[in-house]
C-alpha cells in the first residue's frame, strides 16, 4: 500500500523508515508563466523549469513561486500526517540526524521537523539517538482464532499448462486468432519502426523490445526479419542509411489545431522531404489521401516533399510511391 491508499486504516504496529524527505525535492519540476500575447503569436503560457529564478520573474513569477512552494508543503505535511496517525499501539520512526555544523535545524526535510519537535518540547540532545515516550505494550487482542498447528505432509505441484493458464509478455500480444495476431503484429512494427532511425538501430531497437518484455524471443525472430527485409528493400535502403534529419512519429499541429502524426519523414540539408508511411492490411485510396494531408502541411512549413511513399507489412514488403 502507498501511504495514500491507506488513509482511514489503522494497524497495531507502524514502522517508518527513511522519515528524512526532502519537502521541496521534486523531479523536473514545471510551471506554466504568463507572457504578452502579441509579442508570442497568441500564446498566452509558456511552460518553464521551476526553480528558484522564479522568484526574480516580476509579481507574476514571485506568487507562482510562493503558490508552488506552498503547495509543496501542504501536500508533504498532509502525508506526514497520515503516516503519524496509522498506528493504534506502536509507532516507529527511523530517521537521520543531520544537524548543521552552524546548529541551525532546517525544516526542509522530515528529519529536521522531527529535531524542531524535540527542541520544542525540550528533549533534544545533539548525542542522543534515541528517543521513546509512551508505553510500548501490547493492547489489543488479535481478531484471529487460535488454531492447532498443523504439519503440511504432502505438496502438490501442477504445471501452469494443466490449467490452460497462459503467460504474456504484454496485454493483448497473446496471438491466438489469425485477425488478432495480424492486428498486434502491425501495432509491434509500427511501434519498432519509430524507434529505428538507421539500420544500424535494428540490433539496439529488439533487444530492447525483448529487456522490457514486450516481445519474447520467438517473436523477435520473425519480427526482426521483416525489419531487416524494409530497411534493405531496393527502394527503402537509401531512407535508412542516411546522415540526413529523421522525425519519427512527431506531432504536427496545423493551424486549425489539427494534430497529424507521419511515420516516418526524412528532411536533407536541402529542406527537401521524403514521407514514409507504415500500413498493414489491405491497400486503401485513404492511405494515400493521409499522406496527401501529410505533403500539404510540411509544405505549409516551407519544406518540399519530393516523394511520398507507403510501406505495407503483410507477409511480405510492398511499396507503393503515391
Amino acid at each position: 500500500m502507498t501511504i495514500h491508499k491507506s488513509k482511514g486504516l489503522e494497524f497495531p504496529v507502524v514502522i517508518f523508515p527513511y522519515a528524512d524527505l526532502d519537502i521541496y525535492r521534486e523531479l523536473e519540476p514545471k510551471e506554466w508563466f504568463p507572457i504578452n500575447k502579441e509579442t508570442y503569436n497568441g500564446f498566452s503560457h509558456t511552460l518553464l523549469n521551476f526553480n528558484k529564478d522564479f522568484e526574480n520573474f516580476g509579481e507574476s513569477g514571485l506568487e507562482i513561486f510562493n503558490n508552488h512552494k506552498s503547495e509543496q508543503e501542504l501536500d508533504n505535511i498532509n502525508l506526514l500526517y497520515v503516516t503519524l496517525t496509522r498506528a493504534v499501539e506502536q509507532l516507529y520512526i527511523i530517521s537521520t540526524n543531520e544537524t548543521p555544523s552552524k546548529g541551525e535545524i532546517t525544516s526542509k526535510k522530515y528529519s529536521g521537523l522531527f529535531i524542531n519537535y524535540l527542541q520544542h518540547i525540550g528533549d533534544w540532545n545533539d548525542s542522543q539517538t534515541n528517543y521513546s515516550f509512551g508505553l510500548s505494550e501490547k493492547t489489543s487482542q488479535s481478531k484471529i482464532p487460535s488454531r492447532e498447528n498443523t504439519i503440511q505432509q504432502e505438496f502438490i505441484s501442477t504445471s501452469k499448462e494443466t490449467h490452460n493458464i497462459n503467460v504474456i509478455t504484454k496485454s493483448g500480444l497473446l496471438w491466438d486468432t489469425t485477425q488478432k495476431e495480424a492486428i498486434e503484429k502491425g501495432n509491434l512494427l509500427h511501434n519498432i519502426m519509430s524507434k529505428i532511425k538507421t539500420k544500424d538501430d535494428i540490433d539496439f531497437v529488439m533487444n530492447d523490445f525483448i529487456n522490457d518484455s514486450t516481445i519474447n524471443i520467438d517473436q523477435a525472430e520473425p519480427l526482426k526479419k521483416m525489419v531487416i527485409e524494409l530497411v534493405n528493400h531496393p527502394e527503402l535502403e537509401t531512407f535508412y542509411n542516411t546522415n540526413d534529419t529523421v522525425y519519427n512519429e512527431r506531432d504536427i499541429i496545423t493551424k486549425e489545431g489539427l494534430i497529424l502524426r507521419p511515420d516516418r519523414v526524412v528532411v536533407n540539408i536541402k529542406n527537401e522531404a521524403v514521407i514514409i508511411d507504415y500500413k498493414t492490411g489491405a491497400e486503401d485510396k485513404k492511405h494515400a489521401q493521409q499522406l496527401q494531408l501529410y505533403q500539404d502541411i510540411l509544405q505549409d512549413m516551407k519544406i518540399t516533399v519530393k516523394k511520398k511513399i507507403l510501406v505495407y507489412m503483410n507477409d511480405d514488403i510492398l511499396v507503393k510511391e503515391v
